[in-house]
């Protein structure tokens, strides 16, 4: 699996944020869900390196006001406004804040499959499941095994990384 030089820089932190996933493991992983440029956004409207959807930033607290918009290709896709200090420009210029958001939000799935709010499917690795919580949330996890192209490669990117 080759990295793409954002995880690289990260992958030597002291330790993973999942108990008992080991820095290699988190290493992987990490590098897995870094799915294009820091200053992209991609055509289902995520932003920066991880691909991080509106929804979830409203949930992590660096944004508010989720709203949807029509793209130019006719696409429906959600948007949403920064909290201060932080906006969408500081955001994507900065992957140290984009590797904090997708801990952060990692950390959470985790917690939730762990104490059992959500229900990882069988045959679905923790990792895995992770990755399509990272990518299309809760109503993703829910659809499996019937994942959309882009989610399953995820999924298959991540899955055997722990």
């Amino acid at each position: 699996m080759s990295m793409m030089p954002n995880a690289q820089r990260f992958i030597a932190q002291p330790k993973s944020p999942l108990e008992g996933v080991p820095v290699a493991a988190w290493g992987r992983f990490i590098a897995a869900l870094e799915v294009q440029p820091v200053n992209a956004r991609s055509p289902s409207g995520g932003l920066g390196a991880y691909d991080i959807r509106p929804r979830r930033l409203v949930e992590l607290g660096y944004a508010s006001e989720l709203t949807s918009k029509r793209t130019s290709t006719g696409r429906q896709v959600q948007v949403c406004e920064f909290v201060l200090p932080w906006t969408q420009s500081k955001f994507l210029a900065d992957p140290v804040a984009q590797f904090a958001a997708v801990s952060k939000s990692i950390l959470l799935y985790h917690r939730a499959i762990v104490s059992g709010e959500l229900k990882k499917p069988k045959g679905c690795s923790v990792a895995g499941a992770l990755a399509i919580l990272q990518v299309g949330g809760r109503g993703a996890l829910e659809s499996w095994p019937n994942l959309f192209t882009d989610t399953q490669a995820l999924y298959d990117a991540c899955k055997g990384a722990f």
